[in-house]
Order: C-alpha cells, then structure tokens, then sequence
C-alpha cells in the first residue's frame, strides 16, 4: 500500500486533477515529497496559489483515514491503482491527462494493448445491435479485449457479445464503482468482473452526471488502441469518445450506413473529418485488420503523421 494513501489524498482535493499532480511531481519527485512541503513551495508553482496549496496540506492530514478507506475497498473487491505503479494499464498512462488513481473490480489482471473501444448511442436500431454484436464477437475471437461504457444500446451490446465468446471485457463507469449507473445493468456488471474488469477514476461516492460520463470517454478510448463508433446523433457522447481517441492519436473507425437516420448521422461526420469507414456487412474485414499487428504498425505509423492508408 506504500504510497497509495498519498495518491488517495490527493484525489480528494478539489480543483487538482492529472495536469496538476504532474507539475507537483515534476516539481518534488515523488507524491510523499508533495506532503512534505512547505505551502509557499507549492502555491509558486505554475497553475497553483496559496488556496490550493492549503487544501493539498490539509488532505496531508487525512492520510490515516485514506489508509483505512483503502483497505475496505480491497474488502469488497475494489483495488486502487495509481498512475506510477506497474499494474496501472500501460496504454493509458501514455495520455496526458490519464487520471491519477483508477478504482478497478474484477478478475482481469492486466489490460491488453491488444484492446478495442466500441462506442454508440444508448437507442440504436436493430442492425446497430446486431453490428455490435458481431464485430465484438469476432473480436474476442481473435484474442482482442472489448472496451466500452457499460451504458445502455451500443455499450451494452458490446460487453454481451465479448461475453457471450468468453472474451474479455472491460466496463469504463462514470460514477463510483459501488453506485452501478444505469441500474439495470447490474448484472451486466456482474457478468464482466467475471472475466473482465470494471474501471472508475472516482474513489469517492460520485454521480454520475453529464459531465462525468463524458470525462469517462477519455479513459475508454485512452484504453484501447481503436474506438469504433458504431451509431450516434451528431453530437452523442460516442462522438466524444471519437474525439478523445483522436487527441491521444490512437486509430477511429465509424460504421458507414447505407440507410440515413440520425444515429448514421455522427458517423457520417466522423468519415469526413477523417475515420476510417466500416461497412456494416464486411465487419470481418475490420477485424483482419485490428488483429494483424503487421497491418496495424502501418496503419498506426501513417495515421500518426496524418495519412490515412487504404484498410482494405
């Protein structure tokens, strides 16, 4: 547990997020050495002031009780992961603003780099569903982890066909890890610790709001070295995801429908500001191509310096 109170603490501090906890540790080394400073010390660095310096020392206080919060997660199955440590997931340390600490439940040890967001709308049609299902079937399949929101419509459906081949699966939550958000998918939930994990960056009773349900879509995508949108509206939170996935320059692939609705409509937008386009009945080919690392380098490489390859 050496060190996890401190990152605990710091958590808890209101207004000191990933941005934040590296200027402290590019400025004292280690998170103990942030506790042991003098107020003056932190309130000069860069984004900070005497408040919240203040605030930072205070929770220096609650250490104890951070400690004792810490050891009952791991009674009801909860651990915490800090960004420092060899267990948190690799890919996500990699994006700038990787949160500090993730709660994590389940029995997945290690989160491949082999792993693949699929996103969308919380009502899709019938063929969005029947899509999701397969794609993330076949994904498994192949050895890849399926990545999503634990959310209702393309998020659910994702998890259930990762699980209906016995792959794995892991839930990205935007509330605390006790307060399963929607309800119904309790069970769900459930079903993925079995052979999957469930994440959260709030060691903390938290809601989840609007705001925090976004925020979680850059650790979905900061999981995975693809996001596929599968159905949205324009401006749906999957598209937000997309957006993520982009700023962390990892690959974005969006479902081209024959048929317009509004929820072909924010994959369309995606097409032309530069996704690479799916065809809902040639999902095997997509497939081919997040399971050949060879293929993936290229694709990866090209994408990196702004070209897009031809997938297929």
């Amino acid at each position: 547990m050496s060190g996890q109170e401190f990152w605990f603490a710091l958590a808890s501090v209101d207004g000191v997020g990933p941005m934040r906890i590296k200027r402290l540790l590019n400025r004292f080394g280690t998170i103990e050495a942030v506790f042991d400073a003098e107020l003056s010390e932190i309130a000069r660095i860069p984004l900070f002031n005497p408040l919240l310096a203040s605030r930072i020392l205070k929770a220096r206080m609650r250490v104890p009780e951070f400690r004792r919060h810490i050891k009952w997660f791991k009674s009801r199955g909860i651990d915490i992961l800090c960004v420092e440590e060899e267990a948190y997931p690799t890919q996500l340390k990699e994006i700038s603003n990787a949160p500090a600490i993730l709660c994590k439940k389940g029995n997945l040890s290690q989160i491949s780099k082999q792993a693949v967001a699929i996103v969308g709308t919380t009502a899709p049609t019938e063929p969005g569903i029947l899509a999701t299902l397969e794609l993330s079937t076949r994904l498994v399949q192949s050895g890849l982890t399926i990545v999503s929101g634990l959310a209702k419509g393309i998020d659910t459906s994702a998890h259930l066909g990762a699980l209906s081949a016995d792959g794995a699966t892991v839930g990205v939550v935007g509330g605390d890890l006790l307060s399963i958000y929607p309800n119904e998918n309790r069970g769900l939930a459930d079903q993925i610790c079995e052979n999957g994990a469930l994440f959260s960056e709030h060691p903390f009773t938290t809601r989840p709001t609007p705001a925090n349900l976004i925020l979680r879509n850059r650790i979905i995508s900061g999981l995975s070295m693809a996001t596929i949108v599968i159905e949205s509206i324009a401006n749906g939170g999957a598209i937000r995801a997309a957006g993520f996935a982009l700023e962390q320059g990892r690959l974005v692939f969006a479902c081209n429908w024959d048929k317009h609705s509004r929820f072909s409509e924010g994959p369309r937008k995606l097409i032309q500001q530069g996704a690479y386009p799916i065809s809902p009945n040639q999902l095997g080919k997509v497939v081919d191509v997040l399971s050949d690392p060879n293929r993936l380098e290229k694709i990866q490489s090209a994408h990196l310096t702004g070209e897009q390859m031809n997938l297929f």
